[in-house]
């Protein structure tokens, strides 16, 4: 075989070879069923399009389809796994714009770049550039005096508590380039505001969470909440704050190191938003020896749902505004109330008006994320 045969059979292999990883994932996409949902993405895909049935449709017809397409080529889900894997492996940032990759394998929620908003901005919280202005602290302290005002008319005690963002914690995992752009915290200034200014009793589980991360890593390193260590703290710093007002009826109670099983979480809320696979974190599960075993009222009620937990040995009704948080609170909170009342969303009159009607409660616990601030209540009702 001479040169110039060999060099011709050398193009048509490279133009066969071409045409095959050009068309073969077209040809598969047509005979494979088109999935509904990527696994990898965790998302929906893009349907089918009708036919077009007008001349409106006809020129949107093309874009729409380039969607569906672009969603269902042969081979799509296993590319891009592939893909996601090798970025993050060779590559110290991850391309999503939600997680930060903060140092030692700790991953945050948010994003450092020029402008972001999303998810209320906790990377901005960190560095202090989220805060209040001096009428918004104003205004804010005006809105929660008229909610607690309002329960004090009705007997009833009012708990405000802040659950830090991981970012405020763990600050030095964050990006080491980061530095603090104010001498404050929109949590400082707002907490330094209700004790200066109103008679509204707050809890600031900070000290108590510092302190205990020095034994105990308390926030999973690839997942936005806190931990079964954190929790711990918190609820026995809240509890404190509650057997003040009622020392004859609650009994704080503290685990320790010997009452948590050592497990592990896979699949983190960033790690799986950030497609990192095969990651695990400690996940401490208490074992309790309390006095009473909560049980549920409604038993289908599901996790993010509105349950009511009863404790038969306990006397005091609960009735607790909390967000994803409070998820790791619940066991412990429910054992210290008769009646221990779980609501998935921040307090507004309607909700707040209706269950004190049907709940009768001593106490009105709210618990809001950090990152959630700066925000003004709603009270325009109270």
């Amino acid at each position: 075989m001479n040169k110039h045969t060999l060099y011709q059979f050398n193009n048509i292999i490279l133009i066969v070879m071409f045409c095959l990883f050009i068309y073969i994932p077209f040809l598969s996409g047509i005979i494979q069923d088109d999935k509904v949902v990527s696994l990898t993405e965790k998302r929906n895909l893009a349907p089918l399009p009708l036919l077009p049935s007008s001349l409106n449709t006809l020129s949107q017809y093309p874009i729409i389809f380039n969607r569906y397409y672009s969603d269902h080529f042969g081979y799509r889900e296993i590319l891009t796994a592939t893909y996601f894997r090798l970025v993050n492996k060779f590559s110290h940032k991850t391309v999503f714009e939600h997680v930060t990759m903060g140092q030692n394998g700790w991953l945050f929620l948010g994003s450092v770049r020029p402008g972001y908003k999303g998810n209320d901005d906790p990377i901005g919280d960190a560095l202090n550039v989220n805060i209040f202005t001096d009428n918004e602290l104003k205004a804010f302290a005006h809105s929660i005096m008229a909610i607690n005002h309002w329960l004090k008319k009705r007997g009833i005690k009012y708990i405000y508590m802040i659950a830090p963002n991981k970012h405020t914690i763990y600050f030095e995992y964050l990006p080491n380039y980061l530095t603090k752009l104010n001498e404050q915290s929109a949590t400082d200034q707002l907490l330094k505001y209700l004790r200066e200014h109103t008679d509204v009793n707050v809890v600031d589980l900070r000290a108590s969470l510092f302190a205990e991360k020095k034994k105990h890593e308390i926030y999973f390193k690839t997942d936005t909440h806190w931990n079964h260590y954190a929790a711990n703290v918190a609820q026995f710093t809240l509890m404190n704050k509650i057997k003040s007002f009622f020392p004859a009826q609650i009994k704080p109670f503290l685990l320790t190191d010997q009452q948590f099983k050592l497990f592990y979480k896979e699949d983190g809320d960033l790690a799986t938003l950030a497609k990192i696979e095969n990651i695990k974190d400690d996940y401490p599960n208490p074992i309790f020896a309390t006095d009473c075993t909560p049980s549920k009222q409604i038993t289908e009620a599901k996790e993010g749902e509105t349950q009511t937990m009863l404790c038969q040995s306990k006397t005091l009704n609960a009735l607790i505004f909390g967000d994803s948080f409070m998820t790791a609170l619940q066991p412990y909170l429910s054992r210290n109330f008769y009646r221990s009342t779980y609501i998935r969303e921040t307090i507004n009159y309607s909700s707040l008006a209706k269950y004190i009607e049907q709940e009768k409660p001593d106490i009105v616990i709210e618990e809001v994320i950090e990152r959630s601030l700066p925000y003004i209540p709603d009270s325009s009702l109270f």
